[in-house]
């Protein structure tokens, strides 16, 4: 008579296990950031060319886009070739600085030091990493003439040369909201995950003898990043700056917005509080307008104290 019992007994706590078992590997190889994304990116509407989508990531994957844009920048690369940077970066490492990847690949662009690309700890700094795929890229005859896919394959000589397409809208995106084609709208939500990756130490730019060491980290990135840096004048205590932006290829304005936009890109990671930039301003993780405008070429960019 108790046979029944102890088999249904029995069959829930199979049950209950297998549920255990579940839910635990649930937790296990869930990607925290994959529901939950840290930042927003609207799409961009350039001329006549029709919107791009919006893009949601994490504060790591915007920080490295903006990175890899920058350097295209401070290089005078079209803003074709920063697309096909980015591209080439979202399928190869999902805009992360990987430090292992297939065989001996590394760092954004998933590059082999047994092929080249140079040593372990160089292509893990992205600035590194980033300029050496445009290296490679301006060495394709023709390449801004080819299908995304075609020119990243020339450079990658990837085993699935087809993928690279599925990402053109999204880093068409990336880089007109970053390069200062239309006001900044893009931004991060308060609490983002600071990226983990060590950067090497920058040089620090010249007039920022009086500024705090976090905001002095911060303007030697994005010196480094976008060149064509001048720091006007540091006041509040040593954590505000003025910048002057001249950057290849951009009007003053554009150059303005590609600052400001770098450093809300940038912001989570270097405790950037506040930027300014034409009339606009960055606070509180949200755009607003700001009392006065600023002028053309020039963002103001304020760190935690």
């Amino acid at each position: 008579m108790r046979k029944p019992v102890k088999n249904s007994l029995i069959v829930a706590g199979v049950v209950c296990l297998l549920a255990a078992a579940v839910t635990a590997g649930l937790l296990i190889w869930r990607n925290p950031f994959a529901d939950h994304p840290e930042c927003t990116v609207p799409g961009v509407t350039v001329g006549t060319d029709a919107a791009s989508p919006t893009v949601e990531l994490t504060v790591a994957q915007l920080q490295h886009a903006s990175t890899i844009n920058a350097v295209g920048v401070s290089r005078g690369i079209a803003e074709r070739g920063r697309i096909i940077a980015v591209a080439t970066a979202y399928q190869e490492s999902t805009l992360r600085n990987r430090e292992n990847g297939d065989r001996d690949s590394v760092g954004l662009f998933q590059q082999r030091p047994s092929q080249g690309w140079g040593t372990k700890q160089e292509i893990l700094d992205p600035i590194y990493a980033a300029g050496r795929f445009y290296d490679a890229l301006l060495q394709v005859d023709d390449w801004p003439d080819l299908p995304l896919t075609q020119a990243a394959q020339k450079v990658q000589q990837s085993a699935y040369p087809d993928a690279y397409a599925k990402w053109e809208p999204q880093a068409t995106t990336l880089v007109r909201a970053l390069s200062g084609s239309a006001p900044i709208e893009l931004g991060c939500r308060a609490g983002g995950h600071r990226p983990t990756a060590i950067s090497p130490d920058r040089p620090a730019p010249a007039g920022t003898d009086d500024a705090t060491p976090q905001l002095t980290a911060a303007l030697a990135a994005a010196d480094a990043e976008l060149g064509g840096l001048t720091v006007q004048d540091v006041t509040d205590e040593g954590r505000t700056a003025t910048v002057t932006a001249s950057l290849a290829g951009l009007t003053p304005d554009a150059a303005g917005r590609t600052l400001a936009a770098w450093a809300v890109a940038h912001g989570t990671g270097m405790n950037i509080t506040d930027v300014v930039v034409d009339q606009q301003l960055w606070t509180d993780h949200e755009w607003r307008t700001a009392d006065q405008a600023l002028g053309a070429g020039l963002a103001r960019i304020t760190v935690a104290p």
